[in-house]
This record gives structure tokens, C-alpha cells and sequence, in this order.
């Protein structure tokens, strides 16, 4: 998006001359603006005075601040190392540990099943 060519304070001012009675078109001639770019920016400030627009400004900068850190803080929470599994072997370590007879014979998805042999 295009920044604006005039600061917020200047809006600002522009907004109180319109609220002063100054045709919007005399104000949108001499600022070189669009009757557009003058009610969106009447739509955006509304009856700021410019402290009030500078209190707006730091309060945005201080918004966009606390939003990159809750996503940095995001990231972080996604990107924790997860725990080891504990290994599945048995006292020795060499075989798997079996709780069920004939389980041997049985081994993947289906392995709660038991072969008909």
C-alpha cells in the first residue's frame, strides 16, 4: 500500500478546517487529494484533534509490536522438542516385550488377532 504523502497531524488539520465550514473542495484542492482520500481519511481519524492522532500513532506502533511478539511466541511454543519415546524392548533389551500367547506370529496393524493355526 502507497504511503500517504501527507503526516497525520496534517489530516488532521485538514479535518478541522472541514469542520470549521471550508468547502471539502477548496481543503481537497489545496492538499491535492481526491474528495475520496479526504472522506476515507474523515472515516479513519473522525474528530481527532492532533494529539489525540499522536496518541493513536504510538498506540498502533505499540499494537503492532505486541502482535509480532505473540507470534514469535507462537513459533516458539510450535518448534518445542517434543519427548523421547521410551524404547519398546524388554528386560534384556534384545526382543520386544509380549503380553499375549502367540503373539509371536502376529505382527502390525491386525496384531490383536489371532491366527487360526
Amino acid at each position: 500500500m502507497r504511503r500517504s504523502l501527507h503526516t497525520d497531524e496534517e489530516i488532521a488539520f485538514l479535518l478541522g478546517e472541514a469542520e470549521r465550514g471550508i468547502p471539502i473542495a477548496a481543503i481537497c484542492a489545496s492538499a491535492h487529494v481526491s474528495p475520496g482520500t479526504f472522506y476515507r481519511w474523515r472515516r479513519r481519524l473522525g474528530g481527532l484533534k492532533p494529539a489525540g492522532v499522536a496518541r493513536l500513532d504510538q498506540v498502533e506502533r505499540e499494537n503492532a509490536g505486541l502482535r509480532a511478539e505473540v507470534q514469535r511466541l507462537r513459533a516458539a511454543l510450535l518448534v518445542q522438542p517434543s519427548r523421547p519415546e521410551p524404547a519398546r524392548t524388554g528386560p534384556t533389551g534384545a526382543r520386544p516385550v509380549l503380553r499375549h500367547r502367540g503373539a509371536e506370529a502376529c505382527v502390525g496393524r491386525f496384531a490383536f488377532v489371532r491366527s487360526a493355526n
